[in-house]
């Protein structure tokens, strides 16, 4: 019997940690209104997770509050992917700081994600997903929120699975970690995604355990962008991608012409290949676009003392909707806009 949207039954404490429904450490009276915040971390003590049954349940819950999560915000998913508030902290447990209000959740769709379906395939089904009138009448929280909660929650879930790693199987840790790699991806947050697509590379992938051809291409792809687009590292990225061919025969033209586009500032190429990929791969680019924005300034500004606004913008920035007062805040930019051109130096009055 589920217990979704009613209030919860008598708390009952469970020998084996099972229990996620209600906080063991709580007051008897007081009814857990998120079963995810409701587990604690098991590096902090706690135990919920570390039962294999409770880390499905857990995680089916981190799944239907996923989909429920990309159907609310189906309008502007994009906005609400870029919600979350950027941090200096590199300790993932506290690392997003989403302090808004929480709001109520709402009552769960019925029927739970299907617990065997493939990360990949749980993201594509929300493509086809859309408010319905009952949602839209819900109160929903706000998405810098929800996101940092299920980020804190597979960061758990992701302990617990480690901290059980001998007993687990590797089928489903490998599930854990793609669709928690997939998810952090989209939400821009390197602690979560950063440390598992290491540990699913290097300790999920083996001999007797080996991801598909198709998963550790796009896995190795992420991580080697990752290193070119976010770090700025290079070196390390192209140490990366000579390892992997020689170790799998590791094959990608997106990484091999994105890592030609950062390594000779070729801007253009870069924003051509950022509109061509999918979202894993441009959400992971744009940690460069900031570098190929200033690189292709640098250039106009060495070479032209005036050019045509629009040029500029799509030059600089590779989108649509850019103004220059926008691009001219965000850069600090000294030149100045005179009809449809850009100022950028004037010349020297002859003497």
């Amino acid at each position: 019997m589920s217990y979704r949207g009613l209030n919860p039954p008598p708390f009952r404490r469970q020998d084996n940690g099972t229990n996620i429904r209600n906080n063991t450490t709580g007051s008897r009276l007081r009814p857990v209104s998120d079963p995810l915040e409701a587990v604690g971390f098991p590096s902090k003590g706690d135990k919920t997770l570390l039962d294999h049954k409770a880390q499905r349940t857990y995680y089916d819950t981190i799944v239907d509050r996923y989909m429920r999560f990309c159907s609310s915000h189906s309008h502007d998913l994009e906005a609400a992917w870029a919600s979350l508030p950027a941090s200096a902290s590199a300790d993932a447990t506290k690392n997003p700081p989403s302090n808004l209000p929480a709001l109520p959740i709402g009552k769960p769709s019925a029927k739970p994600a299907p617990r065997d379906d493939s990360a990949e395939d749980l993201i594509a089904k929300t493509e086809s997903l859309s408010l319905s009138g009952k949602q839209t009448a819900e109160k929903q929280r706000p998405p810098a929120a929800e996101l940092s909660t299920l980020l804190m929650s597979l960061r758990k879930l992701r302990e617990g699975i480690l901290a059980t790693s001998s007993t687990t199987p590797v089928a489903f840790q490998q599930q854990i970690h793609i669709f928690s790699i997939r998810f952090s991806i989209l939400a821009r947050h390197p602690p979560s995604y950063f440390s598992s697509l290491r540990y699913l590379l290097d300790n999920l992938h083996t001999n007797s355990h080996p991801l598909s051809v198709h998963d550790l291409t796009d896995f190795t792809s992420y991580l080697i962008l990752d290193y070119a687009c976010r770090q700025n590292s290079l070196a390390p990225a192209y140490t990366l991608l000579v390892q992997a061919r020689e170790k799998h025969g590791f094959k990608s033209p997106v990484v091999d012409q994105v890592l030609n586009a950062l390594t000779h500032d070729n801007w253009i190429s870069f924003w051509r290949i950022q509109k061509e990929v999918d979202g894993y791969v441009r959400a992971i680019m744009g940690w460069a676009t900031d570098h190929m924005t200033k690189q292709a300034l640098k250039a106009a500004g060495r070479t032209y003392l005036s050019v045509n606004a629009n040029w500029l913008l799509r030059t600089s920035t590779g989108e649509q909707g850019w103004t220059w007062q926008r691009l001219a805040d965000k850069e600090k930019l000294g030149w100045q806009l005179e009809g449809d051109s850009v100022i950028i130096r004037k010349p020297r009055a002859k003497t």
